[in-house]
């Protein structure tokens, strides 16, 4: 069995890859994105909001307030309320926070018409299999797909292959149409395999 090197710039070096005439470097972004910043960042802090007023609420106090000392929310039974719904909103933004530290999901897809091969590499959480790296060759590739769908505007483009089968191409939060058939345009120019437009039933 022949071995088959890929050298490749580390992630983060070029956010958007690169591309030159038999090889295509395609960076997959992850979790760190500024929406995903932004929620994680809303969620996190509107809980601490939320415990706050919880705690003011058991001490009977607002301990923020510089013209009055008393606060007019009962511990019971509206204090022990909004103290689970602020529980409720750190675990649910914990989960959100991790994804971004380990930024899952990111990768990249290197197509190299030199070699024949195409590579598909993503992070995923840690552990035992914490990556996943797939290595299919392009007389194995036997068309691109897109599953497009009308309302509201999206699709999803896949690489059909005889072995693993379907590979999805575009990150899951980036179904714009447009962009979907615009980055399918691109690999039919660069791979030369055919293309069809499936309708999402």
């Amino acid at each position: 069995m022949s071995a088959f090197l890929v050298q490749v710039p580390k992630l983060g070096s070029e956010k958007q890859g690169f591309r030159s005439q038999d090889a295509w470097l395609d960076i997959v972004p992850g979790s760190k994105k500024i929406i995903n910043f932004f929620w994680a960042s809303f969620t996190l802090l509107g809980s601490l909001g939320v415990l706050y007023i919880s705690v003011s609420s058991y001490y009977g106090r607002d301990f923020f307030s510089f013209h009055s000392s008393e606060f007019f929310i009962p511990f019971l039974p509206q204090g022990v309320t909004v103290t689970f719904y602020g529980i409720a909103g750190l675990f649910l933004s914990f989960p959100w926070w991790l994804l971004i530290f380990w930024n899952v999901g990111s990768g990249y897809n290197f197509f190299d018409k030199k070699n024949r091969m195409v590579c598909f590499f993503r992070y995923g959480f840690p552990g035992t299999y914490c990556c996943i790296f797939l290595r299919v060759h392009m007389e194995d590739i036997q068309s691109l797909i897109i599953q497009g769908n009308p309302e509201p505007c999206s699709g999803v483009l896949y690489m059909q292959t005889r072995e693993p089968g379907t590979i999805p191409l575009a990150p899951v939060d980036d179904r714009a149409l447009r962009n979907v058939i615009q980055k399918a345009w691109d690999l039919f120019r660069f791979l030369s395999v055919p293309m069809e437009i499936v309708p999402i039933s």
